[in-house]
């Protein structure tokens, strides 16, 4: 059971670090006169994604289910649309979740570090704590930094803060890799 779960946690850190690492490369790769086309392509993917599902949802069998997925579709047509009136607001809300995203996962940091990683008794657990702080902090400098004078600078600080949270959900495969018993 140990190692079921142990293994889904690798596997989702796996693919955080995986979709982290590219979207911040992809951020600090990405020239600041594309900007407002990357908003733009997002704002039409929602939309697309809304019309998705309103059209799955009319020839479904209206389960439970599918009226949460038609919930979900209104949310993203909602955004969509938002997106494609406001100009800045594609800047604004990937300010705001490059600001969150660390601190919230600081946090299961944290919370992973006390009942996981102390509990089974792994060798440096507290390194996991020291990580979760840092990137608690480099999650709160994106909300307090200087940098926001342009758009460019603003999705540089965004793609270095996702690369960094990259790094620190790699690092703590280290501590959920699981142990082979030597003994059996």
């Amino acid at each position: 059971m140990l190692f079921k779960e142990l293994d889904k946690l690798k596997r989702s850190a796996v693919m955080t670090t995986i979709v982290l690492m590219f979207f911040g490369f992809f951020l600090l790769l990405l020239p600041e006169e594309y900007i407002p086309y990357l908003g733009s392509v997002l704002g039409f993917f929602l939309l697309v994604l809304f019309a998705l599902s309103v059209f799955i949802f009319i020839g479904s069998k209206k389960a439970l289910i599918h009226y949460i997925m038609l919930s979900l579709g209104l949310l993203f047509g909602l955004f969509g649309t938002t997106i494609f009136l406001f100009e800045g607001l594609f800047v604004r809300a990937l300010f705001i979740a490059a600001g969150l995203v660390p601190i919230i996962a600081g946090l299961y940091g944290i919370w992973h570090a006390f009942f996981f990683a102390r509990y089974s008794r792994r060798k440096g657990w507290w390194v996991l704590v020291i990580l979760a702080v840092i990137m608690i902090l480099f999650g709160g400098c994106v909300f307090f930094t200087l940098w926001t004078a342009s758009t460019g600078t603003v999705v540089k600080v965004i793609g270095g803060t996702m690369v960094f949270s990259a790094l620190v959900s790699a690092l703590r495969l280290i501590w959920i890799w699981p142990l082979r018993n030597e003994e059996k």
